[in-house]
């Protein structure tokens, strides 16, 4: 799916936006700090997921002295029919959704529909960040790919939490033992999957960060949240006294990471910070070409202030592809001048917009 219009009404800074989108095109929209560049990006972002990515008080993300905002767009989808999506916000906390004149029960619908990737500037986290942000960049794949995924992950959470529930609870070893096969049982199908979507991944991800920036030794390790040469039932059974002197499940594919490295060093201490940026939008592309590749869905993507950490060679290699791959791309940056001049004979699926306070001009 890509965006083919677009209305906002009362999305923090944004008062009434009505833009025309090239449903494969690049649209860049500059304007000063503070004009409403970033609240565009993240009103498209809850668009897509139903949430934002900077706040979910609702109080943050609607205009002062209203009470909701909207959020309305006309889709287009790969047998080119229009699909109309719309939801709204009020300030008690209600969301509303409707795709194609139907109401949503839940944010995953959204989610399935309108596949969205941002990178910002805590998308660092990815290698600096815990391996909270590492299993996130994993499931957000493993969602669109896996259809069985939800529901494994779903459980395997659930189990996870009676599981330690019940060792803080000082429960009897036959009741732990019942939350300690739902989490063997969930826990390997996830991890299983977690190494399936990595498998597929890899032989574009590897080559396309060489291309990038012509860097070798790229190296992304799985580690699974446990002694990979035990069995995980093995490991929780004989943890049990420390997990319940702690009063959490120590191992597990709550624990997982993703190691990433060049040549054996830890990327967040082999990479300058804009290597890092490069690095991150490779690994992000390379999830957008595969689900195109295996799925023939589109990914929107959201870069906000693209410029930042970037001269203007991984710039324009970084704009050269997003245009090559035609996957409907919504930058921000201050300048103009520093995209425009990345943009090599694409003016004809280019457009550009000036923001300023909370209004947008083409």
């Amino acid at each position: 799916m890509s965006i083919t219009s677009l209305s906002i009404t009362n999305f923090r800074n944004l008062v009434a936006v009505n833009l025309t989108l090239h449903p494969d095109g690049v649209h860049v929209f500059y304007g000063n700090n503070g004009s409403g560049k970033t609240s565009l990006l993240e009103a498209i972002y809850y668009l897509g997921m139903g949430r934002s990515f900077r706040s979910n008080i609702a109080s943050h993300v609607i205009r002062h002295l209203t009470d909701k905002f909207s959020i309305f767009a006309r889709l287009l989808d790969k047998t080119k029919n229009n699909v109309s999506i719309g939801l709204e916000k009020s300030l008690n906390g209600l969301l509303r959704m409707r795709m194609a004149e139907k109401e949503l029960a839940n944010t995953t619908e959204l989610a399935n529909q309108l596949p969205i990737r941002m990178i910002h500037s805590q998308s660092h986290q990815l290698f600096e960040g815990s391996p909270l942000f590492r299993r996130k960049y994993l499931d957000w794949g493993l969602f669109y790919h896996f259809t069985e995924f939800f529901m494994v992950w779903r459980n395997y959470e659930q189990a996870l939490k009676q599981r330690n529930k019940a060792l803080r609870d000082k429960c009897s070893k036959q009741e732990l033992e019942t939350w300690t096969n739902e989490l063997i049982k969930y826990g390997l199908t996830l991890d299983q999957l977690r190494r399936d979507y990595l498998k597929l991944l890899l032989p574009i991800l590897i080559p396309l960060i060489r291309e990038l920036f012509i860097l070798d030794g790229l190296e992304i390790t799985y580690r699974s949240g446990w002694a990979e040469s035990q069995d995980y039932g093995s490991i929780l059974r004989s943890s049990y006294q420390e997990d319940t002197h702690l009063g959490y499940t120590q191992f597990g594919p709550h624990r997982a990471d993703l190691h990433i490295a060049f040549s054996n060093i830890p990327a967040k201490h082999f990479l300058s910070r804009g290597q890092q940026k490069l690095t991150i939008c490779g690994m992000i592309l390379a999830q957008g070409l595969l689900l195109n590749q295996e799925l023939n869905k589109g990914l929107i993507y959201l870069i906000d202030d693209l410029p930042s950490e970037l001269d203007i060679e991984n710039r324009s290699k970084l704009i050269h592809f997003l245009l090559t791959q035609r996957a409907q791309t919504f930058i921000t940056t201050i300048d103009r001048k520093n995209i425009w001049e990345c943009i090599d004979g694409a003016a004809e699926i280019t457009k550009v917009f000036h923001v300023e306070q909370g209004y947008i001009l083409e």
